[in-house]
């Protein structure tokens, strides 16, 4: 790795300085240090996680040398971390950590720990089957926006995985929060995130099912697909919420559709858009790269004149600086549409 991957590093770490200070201020001890395909060193991300500092490659397999120069480097700037743990993805990008993997890591890297964003606490783990921790750290500045807007408001949160925005919705002193997510094992995630910030239990609810019957359902419309020929989806009556929260995977085939942000975000978007009260607040996210924000929002706007609901005023939400951007088209797109 050498000098000159160490210099990239203490440069990124240089460059947050003044957003880890605020940060701190705010309770918060999780975020990216280096964001390597922007800061020099494509394929490396390091993270904060409370105590824990995770390391991920995606292109090449780092040696204990190299690791052993980022501990000794990331531990010295942030003495209350205790342990790094090491992600290899080189040989499968992104794919989920394998068996064997999982076999061999220590006890302290299985470990679930507990971290702050924003004063509210959530459980991760660095090592685990799935493809992160069990936050995304890019999404702080949606959590963020959902800590200051939705204090007496009722939220349905879409493909909520382990429940980080409706948790945020309940600690901000929502009425409702409905987590809704198709993964019996992220929502009991979710779950332990709700009893880790004793949350009303009667104000923050979590749906297993498919996301498309549930907002198909909500929004008033036919749910369609061979699963619903079956009749095998849970039955709920019409309604809307004040906020909404979509935040779909890239693609995704289902019982019920397939679910594809670059050709047909509308199929979800309908039926949200619909689900969301008059003079309320929907909130969309993108994280496909190669979509472009004005296009996807033009065709947002599209969408909601052909079903009749007006779009009143649009603000884009960027994450935060510790996801630099060369141009400034960040692969995460979010927006919050007030109509």
């Amino acid at each position: 790795m050498g000098s000159e991957v160490q210099r990239m590093i203490s440069k990124a770490l240089q460059i947050r300085e003044e957003l880890l200070e605020s940060l701190h201020k705010e309770e918060t001890d999780t975020y990216r240090l280096f964001h390597g395909v922007n800061e020099g060193y494509p394929g490396l991300t390091i993270d904060r996680y409370g105590e824990q500092i995770l390391v991920q490659s995606f292109r090449n397999k780092l040696i204990k040398s190299e690791l052993d120069e980022i501990e000794k480097l990331i531990m010295s700037q942030f003495p209350r971390t205790t342990h790094m743990v090491y992600n290899d993805r080189s040989q499968r990008g992104a794919k989920h950590i394998t068996t064997e993997e999982l076999e061999s890591a220590s006890e302290l890297e299985l470990a679930p720990q507990t971290c702050n964003e924003l004063g509210v606490k959530y459980t991760v783990r660095g090592k685990h089957r799935g493809q992160d921790p069990l936050l995304f750290l890019d999404m702080r500045s949606g959590r963020r926006w959902i800590l200051n807007n939705a204090k007496d408001k009722s939220i349905l949160n879409l493909f909520a995985y382990t429940c980080g925005v409706g948790v945020c919705a309940s600690v901000a002193g929502a009425n409702e929060a409905m987590n809704v997510d198709f993964a019996r094992s992220s929502l009991n995630f979710g779950i332990e995130n709700a009893e880790l910030n004793n949350l009303d239990e009667n104000k923050i609810s979590f749906v297993h099912e498919d996301v498309i019957p549930v907002i198909r359902q909500l929004a008033g419309l036919k749910v369609t697909g061979r699963a619903a020929r079956k009749n095998k989806f849970l039955k709920l009556d019409a309604r809307q919420f004040d906020i909404v929260y979509l935040d779909p995977p890239r693609w995704a085939k289902t019982p019920f559709g397939a679910i594809d942000l670059v050709r047909d975000y509308q199929t979800l978007f309908k039926p949200s858009l619909l689900s969301t009260k008059p003079g309320g607040q929907l909130f969309c996210t993108n994280h496909v790269p190669k979509v472009d924000l004005n296009e996807w929002i033009e065709s947002l706007k599209r969408c909601a004149t052909k079903v009749g609901r007006e779009i009143r005023n649009i603000e884009i939400i960027e994450p935060e600086i510790d996801f630099p951007s060369f141009d400034g088209k960040h692969p995460l797109k979010m927006v919050v549409l007030d109509v």
